[in-house]
């Protein structure tokens, strides 16, 4: 069923877009406009007309039929002497518009369209069903809610914006879960820096059952695509986020760990790679002043490229004159209450009010950060984290994906030990060089088994009556998958390579 608060897809012909359904919430897409609250309540997968920027259920049938059946097709006739003129349509502009202002439906506008097209009546019928297609799209209204899916998501990602999930093919993202071994009541650790689909695919798999340690970039975990699921809130009580600065502190004991986190803290950077921001910010710089914080990482600390802004406070210079001057200190007067965006996404600290009335304020930093909610949200997300260092130090998971924009080679000597022997993981990445280098270090390293780098590649096909066909448009590439198995290495105390002493022969006496 639609239920408010959740998240849905709304397809309109081949566009897909993820949007959480709200009521007296406008939803633009494809040049529609409409609100969502006639359909709360339905069942996913109906399907809706667009009126008056309101959605009216209509049938699955409804629209222009635009694949011809079986009796319709004839492959004996062809294009070959039509001639596209742009004479060919007697309707202009004018007729289309005063149709539209009259009440037409789209579908009284496609029909007037064909019968008024000297051409159409000449063409095949798989080209009648292509032109039908093409009008469709731009004068029918007619939208489905679906249920957000695995392959849907990333069949939209795919088609939108591909850099955001590092152009992971639903192909490839299959591979990695059969090869990860991925099931119910199995530990599993995942890094994913493609917008959660990683993480949503492995949390669907296990279904709530298992213990789930997810390796994050940045402040705070980003799961964007697995909140697109709507898993319920027991799937999340499974799940342990884990920063990815503190991998070299798992197998650290707990007080050289802190001892650690304590000089990272004293030199500038916190524990969870962020700055530290207990410093007051100061109001009042003097003029041509460039105040720059400059971000110190450990030396031994597993960082991917930092995406954090340098935070640079310039000001403009001052003239001799004394009345620039003045200008510049009444313009600093007017503007002293600083805008800060602290942690917990909430509302901006403006402390000047509006024109058009009061703003509204957040408490001042030396305040904010003493707010018992701020500190039990913190001593969760430290509870949390402790516990997935807790299980990575067992050294029992089941299996490890990797899928992130990093180099994988030093994450896999960091989560490699954390694996259980006899175990699987797969490491996925755009592009080969980085998953060649990580292969000829486990190769030289040794402790793997069935070590594997494969390209996925994928064909899609049209399978229609008298036109199967590869299509037109595919992606070049699925990405690289590198897989193994682990094993454990034998010690040289424990090795029994070393052969038994040869008996002595006996020497026959007279």
């Amino acid at each position: 069923m639609i239920e408010e608060g959740e998240q849905v897809l709304i397809q309109k012909a081949n566009v897909f877009r993820l949007v959480k359904v709200e009521r007296n919430k406008k939803i633009f897409t494809e040049k529609l406009q409409f609100f969502l609250d006639n359909a709360v309540g339905l069942p996913l997968g109906s399907k809706f007309e667009v009126r008056n920027n309101q959605l009216f259920q209509v049938a699955h049938d409804s629209g222009v039929n635009q694949v011809p059946s079986e009796a319709e097709v004839d492959t004996d006739r062809n294009n070959e002497k039509i001639q596209d003129d742009n004479r060919s349509q007697k309707l202009t502009k004018e007729d289309l518009k005063e149709m539209a202002k009259q009440g037409a439906k789209g579908e009284e506008i496609i029909e007037q369209l064909a019968q008024n097209n000297a051409n159409f009546k000449e063409k095949t019928s798989f080209s009648q069903a292509k032109y039908l297609r093409k009008k469709g799209k731009k004068y029918l209204n007619y939208i489905t809610i679906l249920r957000p899916t695995l392959r849907l998501l990333c069949n939209m990602y795919m088609a939108k914006s591909p850099s955001k999930i590092c152009h992971l093919r639903v192909d490839t993202l299959s591979q990695m879960l059969t090869v990860g071994n991925i099931h119910a009541h199995s530990k599993v650790i995942v890094v994913d820096t493609c917008q959660g689909l990683v993480l949503g695919a492995v949390m669907e798999r296990m279904g709530g059952l298992g213990t789930l340690v997810q390796v994050y970039h940045g402040d705070f975990p980003f799961r964007h695509a697995y909140d697109a699921f709507n898993f319920p809130a027991s799937f999340d009580e499974t799940m342990m986020p884990y920063p990815m600065n503190q991998l070299n502190y798992i197998h650290c004991p707990k007080s050289i760990k802190d001892g650690l986190q304590r000089e990272d803290q004293e030199s500038g950077v916190t524990s969870n790679g962020e700055e530290a921001m207990d410093q007051e910010v100061t109001k009042d710089t003097e003029p041509n002043v460039e105040v720059q914080k400059v971000e110190v990482a450990p030396e031994d600390s597993i960082s991917a490229p930092r995406t954090d802004k340098l935070l640079t406070e310039e000001q403009e210079g001052v003239s001799d004159s004394k009345e620039k001057d003045e200008n510049c200190t009444a313009g600093k007067a007017s503007s002293s209450d600083t805008e800060v965006n602290v942690e917990g996404g909430g509302e901006l600290l403006t402390g000047t009010p509006n024109a058009d009335g009061p703003s509204r304020k957040r408490p001042p930093w030396k305040q904010y950060k003493k707010d018992p909610a701020r500190l039990e949200r913190q001593r969760e997300r430290k509870e949390k984290i402790e516990q997935a260092r807790a299980v990575l130090q067992q050294g029992n998971m089941d299996g490890l994906l990797i899928a992130c924009k990093f180099h994988p080679g030093p994450l896999l000597e960091a989560l490699l030990p954390c694996l259980a022997p006899s175990r699987t993981f797969a490491v996925y990445c755009q592009h080969r060089e980085p998953l060649v280098d990580c292969y000829n270090r486990l190769r030289a390293k040794g402790g793997v088994l069935k070590l594997q780098l494969t390209e996925t590649w994928l064909r899609n096909f049209q399978i229609l009556p008298g036109r199967t066909r590869p299509d037109m448009q595919m992606s070049g590439t699925g990405g690289y998958l590198l897989s193994g198995i682990t094993v454990t290495m034998e010690t040289d105390s424990t090795s029994s390579t070393t052969e038994p002493p040869l008996k002595k022969a006996k020497l026959e006496t007279d």
